[in-house]
């Protein structure tokens, strides 16, 4: 029964976008290290330049007409993301994350992430509950792999803006942006994942309703889990 929460949302709010939740929009007019660094980030996160590519700093600048100082600068910028590591030539080679940097990286998202849900069950907005309701609802109704995973991150941005600590929110999502891949592939490694995870969010967002911080932290903990169990079935040894 996942409709009734974005019923519940909409009883107690007014006429807001029914749009779901992009996530953050592309910068304009942006100069030649940002707009490098703003492709190649997008196609590491989603997966079309996969783990070990080595990224080489004269073909890329051929191929956005950039000076090489501004492509160096752009995969330093990726480098300190933690996306890309550094090279002494200046290129760059794409991280492939094994099964310990995916539980490290789960370990710490459990740690943060539950206390995000907590201070949004008591300071969400109506706008963010509307919001994370809209992109649930996109989520229950989407079936492919990358666009799901896709509102995944948004629904979680979502939650973890209405935290209202932006430290918090930039931790979390440079966390969820070096393993945004790997979730993909769990929801073709684990067939019923997508299922499970939507009513684990359902949880999250009734808790974050009712304004009870203990259950939101708790529902946010047990779904991080969920998904680690199913991304290191895909990721063994």
């Amino acid at each position: 029964m996942r409709r009734p929460i974005y019923a519940m949302a909409r009883r107690s709010g007014s006429g807001a976008s029914s749009r779901p939740y992009p996530g953050p929009a592309a910068p304009r007019g942006q100069d030649g290290p940002k707009r490098v660094k703003l492709v190649l980030h997008r196609a590491i996160v989603s997966g079309t330049i996969p783990g070990g590519t080595r990224l080489v700093r004269a073909s890329i600048a051929r191929e956005f007409a950039a000076d090489p100082r501004q492509v160096r600068d752009a995969l330093r910028e990726l480098a300190a993301e933690g996306l890309v590591r550094m090279e002494e030539t200046g290129d760059a080679v794409v991280r492939e994350l094994c099964r310990s940097d995916l539980e490290d990286i789960y370990q710490v998202r459990m740690l943060l992430e539950p206390l995000a849900a907590a201070r949004a069950a008591s300071l969400a907005s109506q706008d963010d509950v509307m919001r994370a309701a809209r992109v649930l609802a996109a989520m229950e109704s989407e079936t492919d792999a990358s666009r799901w995973a896709d509102y995944n991150s948004s629904f979680h941005r979502v939650i973890d803006e209405s935290a209202s600590s932006p430290r918090l929110v930039a931790i979390l999502e440079n966390l969820r942006e070096l393993s945004a891949c790997y979730v993909r592939h769990s929801i073709l490694a684990v067939p019923d994942r997508a299922d499970r995870a939507n009513a684990e969010h359902e949880e999250i967002m009734r808790a974050v309703i009712a304004r009870d911080p203990v259950a939101a932290a708790d529902a946010m903990f047990r779904h991080l889990d969920g998904t680690l169990s199913a991304l290191t079935i895909r990721c063994r040894g």
